[in-house]
């Protein structure tokens, strides 16, 4: 009965999705759309966290801890799919819509093809990896390690570490990073605290802190704006926040106080909008005057993924949930 329930709920969706397909010219999301915008019927996933666009749009990835299926973006139909097992460890999925990074139970990297049914790599480590993530060209892995605050960029065509990043200091433990929308930023983040790098220098930005723990950050495509989730104080009162950053010289530009947790954050590609997600739903602030544009009722739980698709026309959504819906303008 549930594989039939699933079976309908994708045929549902893909019927949905191909209507979309067949007018004549989508329409960008923008300030002045977001009233139309629609969301397809929902696809409940059980291990779906996070979604990810391919570079061409045509495909997208849904990640969870363990599996990675990839899923045609007009039908809705899956394409590939791969479970770690039991005690691996699911890094990421790569933007070409072909690799995916992991671990076992030993310090190395595995780079599997899951369109070819294929282990192309096998990276060597000296310790546990905390994080491993595609560059948004899908040429670099970015490498963390556990015991060193340290970032291996590691080639995938040369097979070879290419550069290591360093520089990054902070009281906090744990560490975490992320490739900028950009192409050229690295975004360092511990804690409260959260740090540009430029790649090709090497050269640290500013710091930017915060009065709690950082939930969700984004660079904008051009590398101007910072966007940023942590609680924070608003006369007097502690709340969810969300605050733009000059990405370049770390002044605060705008702040954003909500009643409940922010999950997520998006810029649209032509970086005119900031999207984020918390229980339900999804605010949208225009990125250049810092006002409101906007917001979508969503599934059930906390928006724990949002992205635009590269062409600006929709917007794929995972929550805690485990509900995935692509919207559209109608």
């Amino acid at each position: 009965m549930k594989r039939s329930m699933k079976t309908l709920f994708v045929l549902v969706l893909a019927l949905a999705l191909s209507c979309a397909a067949c007018t004549p010219s989508a329409t960008v999301i923008t300030k002045e759309t977001i009233t139309q915008l629609a969301g397809s019927p929902v696809l409940q996933s059980s291990e779906a966290l996070t979604g990810k666009w391919t570079l061409d749009g045509k495909a997208f990835w849904l990640k969870g801890v363990r599996t990675a299926d990839l899923y045609d973006s007009q039908t809705f139909q899956a394409v590939a799919s791969y479970d770690v097992g039991e005690y691996g460890a699911l890094y990421d999925t790569s933007p070409d819509g072909k690799l995916i990074a992991y671990a076992l139970d030993e310090p190395s990297i595995v780079l599997y093809d899951v369109i070819a049914e294929q282990e192309v790599a096998r990276i060597p480590q000296d310790a546990f990896v905390q994080l491993a993530a595609f560059s948004p060209d899908g040429k670099t892995l970015g490498i963390a390690s556990s015991d060193t605050w340290s970032i291996d960029l590691w080639d995938i065509t040369a097979g070879q570490v290419s550069q290591t990043l360093t520089g990054f200091e902070t009281a906090a433990p744990v560490y975490s990073f992320q490739f900028g929308a950009d192409g050229k930023t690295i975004l360092w983040m511990a804690r409260g605290t959260i740090q540009p790098m430029d790649m090709a220098s090497a050269a640290l930005g500013p710091e930017m802190n915060h009065e709690d723990f950082i939930s969700s950050f984004a660079l904008s495509p051009d590398g101007d704006l910072l966007a940023t989730s942590a609680a924070g104080s608003v006369d007097g009162d502690f709340k969810p926040l969300v605050t733009i950053w000059d990405a370049h010289s770390g002044e605060a530009l705008a702040v954003f106080s909500n009643d409940d947790y922010f999950s997520s954050l998006a810029f649209s590609p032509d970086g005119k909008l900031l999207a984020a997600g918390n229980n339900v739903k999804i605010l949208f602030w225009d990125a250049s005057t810092y006002q409101p544009a906007g917001e979508i009722i969503t599934a059930a739980g906390y928006v724990a993924s949002l992205q635009f698709s590269p062409d600006g026309t929709r917007l794929l959504t995972c929550t805690t949930e485990g509900s995935v819906q692509m919207w559209q303008v109608q």
